[in-house]
C-alpha cells in the first residue's frame, strides 16, 4: 500500500474467544484492551517488512504499519498524502520542514496526554504481528509498554547485552542472527520482561488476521 496511506481501525488486543487460546506464558490481554483498545494506522515502508519474509522464506504478502494518537495525527497525514505530490515526499528540504514544523505540536500534545492521564498514556507503545499460513490458519501476538522512549532504549540494551553474551561474527539483521529457535526463545524472554511491559500474549491461534 502506498506509504501513508490510511488502512482502517486494528484491535491491539485478543477477543476472548481468541485469548482463550493463548499459551500459559501469555498476560495482559485485557490491560492491552483497555489502554490500548482499537487503533487507526497506516501504511509504513519499514524494512522488516520485507527482510523478515525472506529470512522466513516465506510466500505471499508482507505489509507493515503504524499509527499514532490523537488520531487527528492519523487524519493529518491521510490528508497530505492525498493532496501532496509524490515527487514532494522524495524531498529532503521538504521533509524536513515537516518535521520541524510538526515536533513543537507533537510535544505539546504528549504534554497534554501525559497531563490529563495518570498512566502516562501520551507514551503507551502496542505493537501486533499477524501470521497467515497457506492453509488460511492464524496466529497473532500482541505486546504493550507503558513507555515507547523506555522500551526502545531497553530493547536497544538487551540486544546490546545479548550481542556481548552470545558474540557471532559479521553483521547480521536482527531476524538472522535469532534465527535459531534457543536464541530467539531468550531474546523474546529478554525483550518481554523488561520493566513496564505490560502485555505480551505470546503466539496466539485467532480465527483470522486483521
Amino acid at each position: 500500500a502506498l506509504s501513508g496511506l490510511l488502512l482502517g481501525k486494528v484491535s491491539f488486543f485478543l477477543s476472548e474467544k481468541e485469548w482463550s487460546n493463548r499459551p500459559d506464558a501469555g498476560f495482559g490481554n485485557d490491560e492491552a484492551r483497555a489502554r490500548v483498545g482499537e487503533q487507526t494506522v497506516f501504511a509504513w515502508p519499514f524494512p522488516e517488512a520485507a527482510t523478515v519474509p525472506a529470512e522466513l522464506g516465506a510466500r505471499g504478502e508482507s505489509s507493515a504499519a503504524m499509527g499514532t494518537a490523537p488520531d487527528v495525527w492519523n487524519d493529518m497525514l491521510g490528508i497530505l498524502v492525498a493532496l501532496v505530490p509524490r515527487k514532494l515526499w522524495r524531498s529532503k528540504r521538504f521533509s524536513q520542514f515537516l518535521a520541524d514544523f510538526s515536533r513543537p505540536l507533537v510535544k505539546a500534545t504528549d504534554f497534554l496526554l501525559r497531563v490529563a492521564s495518570p498512566d502516562d498514556v501520551g507514551e503507551t507503545h502496542a505493537m501486533r504481528v499477524d501470521v497467515t499460513s497457506t492453509d488460511g490458519h492464524a496466529v497473532s501476538v500482541v505486546q504493550g509498554h507503558e513507555s515507547f522512549r523506555r522500551c526502545v532504549g531497553q530493547s536497544c540494551a538487551e540486544f546490546a547485552l545479548d550481542s556481548l553474551r552470545h558474540p557471532v561474527p559479521g553483521v547480521q539483521l536482527t531476524e538472522q542472527r535469532y534465527r535459531d529457535d534457543s536464541a530467539r526463545e531468550r531474546i523474546i524472554g529478554r525483550l518481554t520482561s523488561t520493566p513496564g511491559t505490560f502485555a505480551y500474549t505470546g503466539p496466539v491461534t485467532v480465527d483470522s488476521a486483521p
